[in-house]
């Protein structure tokens, strides 16, 4: 608490901070000269918009005759130009979103300043002046491109060259052009909304559609102000207004109209009387989203509120309830409420403040992590949270800009097993042979909770002169993220496996065969300490060259308090003392970039960046220290009694059962080296964009990534030289790529069974990823239409042949997939009588599918040892990454729509109509390769949803 009393009285003593991710920062720069095309310095340049409360901003031309106005708010604009003895001069309907800078070059003509000459032109789509790649979303793209789920992950799907994947409870990973999942932010006025878990890439806030003005989406050449290199998405929220605003969204989904679109063999009947795949479908779904807004005190101060309402069942395919009916997932009555002020408190200084409350939960969350279990063996997930956030600019001169920012996420977020779990003694069951988890949650879907408190605080200072507009700040956060397990009898789960008995053919189903035991009961605690970042930059304009220039330190610091338990089943009683600087790293960071107007008139620019961009961290890092963080160990399983379980009726555990172990399991086992060095990567672009026509533009880019510092752990107790090798042979399979060819194995020396574990966490020299990508893109922006999209073609190669402990590991180190096409198109047009027709449509490429063996001593033909711990056997992927997918994913998504005007009041009914084509292409396969019995890999698990319509109702005034 003492750290925010502090920063909140640096904030008010005028101490600036800087952005995490930057805001909406849109501008307005070019050159003044006069009939002649001499340069004039000491022009007026005023650029006003209803979207600044204080109505206007102000700068004067320096002695090249240039002026850079930044860091407005996205709008449309209109600029006036005037200098005593020369006509005043008046460009309007400049729209500015996302980050675009737009060019605006006038000549002044000898006359009365009085006379004013009114210049009519559409506004400029091609950006000279800045690098940054960015898509925006306004409310355009918003309210007229139908998508399946009104998000920031769904309106991203649009984008060319960003990929999407589902992760738990509306949570998706997102990336660009190659980059790393987990360098994804998300934040709301520029103030990152992302929780402490893992490196920081999750948020667990969803996007309140209404409460949004535009989506801003970075996808490259980022400049100094911005940590890493992730796409980041940026929320810019609705301000109000001097008149009273507002909207109402309401949409339905029901099951009745919703096409079977399955193939034959999907609907074949199996022996258990049910077909191989279900309809994957919706039984409903529906929204309600209100919003208003306006003047408290005109030009003064301004609110706006919105509320979101959201609940919905969504069928499982892969699963079925005890009763026969299908599985599904179940909305829990999600809600999110936002309310805003902006106040103009002088006529140079504005604060804006922002607070929103959010719940989200699901019954049945887990099958989105593991589609393959049972309703029982599901988790239902939840989080609620609320974010206040407060930032304050001032225009204190026409060349100085003052920005400071403060903001507070807290979220507690809880797995637990599903609402029909069996009580008593059951534990999770998983078939190492089929991937099937039954009897209770467990295994990559555990019962756990956790939660994040963490503050960010921001603040920059921007000197601008016309041909140089120089940034310089600093970024700080700090919190707490905590997570606890207490699973039943401390057990992950019961691993079994279908297999013969030795010497003949005769099947055992279930054969009791390995015990996934945990650390348990646990709370590990992990303080991010600080992840400061400074930084200056500078946008330097030479005629038609701007050089974008800046360099940034980085400073990370966590820890992890003293912890300590009692004993537990597996493990004896623990006291951990403090550990400090895990990690404490500092690091230097420089992008350089180039834009240049080839043409002069702002219509073709050519774009060229180099930036190094740290790896994005968070409370995850020290995790992997923290000697109370959930781990599991898998062990032998000796069922002597026969009742496949280790637990007793009246609960107790039969620990003689349980075989192996290391001897330091439950204490801290990593340590890291004192020489590891943080992750980074450059990222290279090369592009030209023309305007093609008024508002039509094309892009042809390409993008590169190279990775460095890739950690890698290493079990100092344990090499690849501890290992014996032996050969089995990939089982007879057509499907197979490697059908029947010897695979070479290895099984751990018996010396090394349950030595103490004693893992560095270093980097490697060795290992290395890298993307490769070109692409086309175009955009045009009509008073009738909007279009946009693009084709990508692009690879992400990884060699990961740095093995230290286990050779097992090195199979197939080197994933070299071939190119792959994606095509993505989005488009909206006004017929006459306000009936608009918009959609979109995208051929993705099918994800990789693995093939995951269990080698058991009966396939080996001897004795194996896969672990430490002892564990009888060894998991490998029979296929080689890179050489197996699922067919591309073809999807045509179309809105019709009716607009009915009523003095101000704009009202559309609209019928969106998913997967017009019926498409009935699997997304997802069971990956579990089966030795013997029942083989149920690449059986679907997942396909898309059948052609299905929804209809809704958006309003405004």
């Amino acid at each position: 608490m003492r750290r925010v009393v502090i920063c909140l009285a640096l904030l008010s003593a005028g101490v600036l901070l800087a952005p995490t991710t930057a805001s909406a920062q849109v501008g307005i720069a070019g050159v003044v000269r006069d009939t002649s095309g001499a340069v004039m310095p000491g022009v007026t340049v005023e650029a006003s918009s209803p979207a600044l409360i204080e109505k206007a901003r102000t700068v004067v031309t320096d002695n090249a005759g240039q002026y850079k106005i930044v860091d407005l708010s996205p709008g449309t604009y209109a600029v006036t130009f005037t200098l005593p003895g020369f006509k005043s001069v008046k460009r309007g309907e400049i729209l500015l979103e996302g980050t675009f800078t737009a060019q605006i070059n006038v000549d002044l003509q000898v006359g009365a300043m009085e006379e004013t000459l009114t210049v009519t032109a559409e506004s400029p789509t091609v950006d000279v002046i800045t690098n940054q790649k960015t898509f925006v979303a306004n409310r355009d793209v918003l309210d007229s491109i139908p998508t399946p789920v009104r998000n920031t992950p769904g309106r991203a799907l649009l984008i060319p060259g960003t990929t999407v994947t589902p992760f738990v409870l509306g949570q998706f990973n997102l990336t660009s052009h190659g980059s790393s999942t987990s360098d994804f932010t998300m934040a709301i006025d520029g103030l990152r909304v992302n929780n402490l878990c893992g490196s920081g890439q999750y948020s667990g806030f969803y996007m309140n559609d209404a409460a949004v003005q535009e989506l801003s989406y970075a996808t490259g050449s980022e400049s100094a102000e911005i940590q890493s290199s992730g796409i980041r998405v940026n929320q810019v929220p609705k301000d109000g207004g001097n008149r009273f605003s507002g909207s109402f969204f309401a949409q339905y989904q029901g099951s009745g109209l919703q096409s079977d679109n399955r193939t034959d063999a999907m609907k074949a009947v199996q022996a258990n009387g049910l077909p191989l795949i279900s309809i994957a479908g919706t039984a409903f779904n529906y929204q309600l989203n209100p919003s208003f807004g306006g003047p408290l005190m005109k030009d003064k101060l301004w609110f706006y509120f919105t509320y979101k309402y959201e609940d919905g069942k969504i069928y499982v395919p892969s699963a079925r309830f005890a009763d026969g009916s299908q599985a599904y997932r179940n909305l829990m009555g999600n809600y999110s409420a936002v309310g805003r002020v902006t106040w103009a408190a002088s006529s140079k200084d504005k604060i804006r403040a922002y607070i929103e409350k959010q719940f989200n939960g699901e019954f049945f969350n887990g099958f989105n992590t593991l589609a393959t279990t049972t309703p029982e063996a599901s988790t239902d997930a939840w989080g609620r949270g609320w974010i206040p956030q407060v930032r304050w600019t001032r225009a204190h001169s026409n060349k100085l800009l003052l920005e400071a920012g403060i903001a507070y996420y807290n979220q507690p977020y809880e797995q637990n097993c599903s609402r029909t779990a069996p009580g008593g003694t059951a534990l999770p069951h998983l078939n190492g042979s089929t991937g099937l988890l039954t009897g209770r949650c467990g295994y990559t879907i555990p019962e756990y909770s956790s939660t994040t408190k963490d503050y960010n605080v921001l603040a920059t200072a921007s000197y601008v002169t016309g041909s140089h507009a120089m940034k310089f700040g600093m970024t700080d956060l700090w919190g707490e993220n905590s997570r606890t397990f207490a699973p039943r009898a401390n057990i992950n789960t019961l691993i079994t496996v279908n297999t013969v008995i030795p010497g003949t053919t005769i099947p055992l189903i279930d054969f009791p065969f390995q015990v996934a035991v945990y650390n348990t009961p646990t709370t590990g605690i992990q303080n991010v300490n600080s992840d400061f970042g400074a930084f200056a930059q500078d946008a330097w304009t030479m005629k038609r060259l701007t050089l974008n220039y800046g360099a940034r330190f980085e400073h990370f610091n966590a820890s992890i308090p003293a912890e300590s338990s009692a004993a537990s089943t597996w493990i004896g009683a623990r006291t951990f003392p403090e550990i400090t600087n895990v990690p404490n790293w500092d690091d230097w960071a420089v992008r350089l970039a180039a834009s240049y107007d080839l043409t002069g008139d702002g219509k073709t620019a050519l774009k060229a960046n180099a930036g190094k961009y740290v790896a994005a961290q968070a409370a995850g890092f020290a995790q992997g220290f923290n000697g109370m963080n959930g781990a599991t160990q898998t062990r032998s399983w000796n069922d002597a009694n026969g009742d496949k379980t280790i637990l007793n009726a009246d609960g107790s555990i039969q620990v003689n059962e349980v075989i192996g172990g290391t001897s330091n399991f439950g204490q801290i086992t990593s340590r890291p080296d004192a020489d590891l060095k943080r992750g980074y990567n450059w990222e290279y672009s090369a592009l030209v964009q023309r305007e093609l026509r008024p508002r039509l533009s094309v892009t042809a880019g390409y993008y590169r990534r190279d990775f460095y510092n890739l950690q890698v752990t290493d079990n100092l107790n344990v090499g690849v030289n501890d290992w014996t090798t032996y050969s089995i042979n990939t089982p007879t399979d057509t499907r197979l790529p490697l059908s029947g060819q010897p695979i070479p194995m290895y099984t751990l020396n018996t010396g090394k069974v349950g030595v103490a574990t004693d893992n560095l966490v270093t980097f490697s020299t060795q290992n290395k990823t890298t993307y490769n990508g070109v692409e086309f893109t175009m955009n045009a922006r009509g008073a009738k239409y909007l279009v946009f999209g693009g084709v990508t073609t692009d690879r992400r190669a990884s060699a990961t042949c740095d093995e230290r402990d286990n050779p097992n590991s090195a199979r197939f180190c080197d994933s070299f997939p071939p190119f792959r096409t994606t095509l993505k198109l989005s488009g909206a047009y006004t017929f006459p009588y306000d009936v608009q027709v918009s959609g979109s449509f995208a051929s993705i490429p099918g994800p990789g599918v693995s093939a995951n063996y269990t080698v058991t001593s009966a396939i080996a033909g001897r004795p194996i040892i896969g672990s430490t711990a002892g564990a009888a056997s060894t998991v490998i992927n029979l296929v080689e990454s890179g050489t197996l997918f699922l067919d591309y994913q073809n999807r045509l998504d179309l809105r019709f729509g009716k607009t009915f005007r009523v003095d101000r009041y704009k009202i559309q009914g609209f019928a969106d109509v998913f997967n017009v084509l019926n498409k009935g292409t699997v997304i997802r396969v069971n990956e579990t390769y089966a030795a013997s019995g029942t083989n149920l890999w690449l059986t679907p698990t997942g396909i898309l949803d059948g052609r299905y319509v929804r209809f809704g109702l958006q309003m405004s005034f």
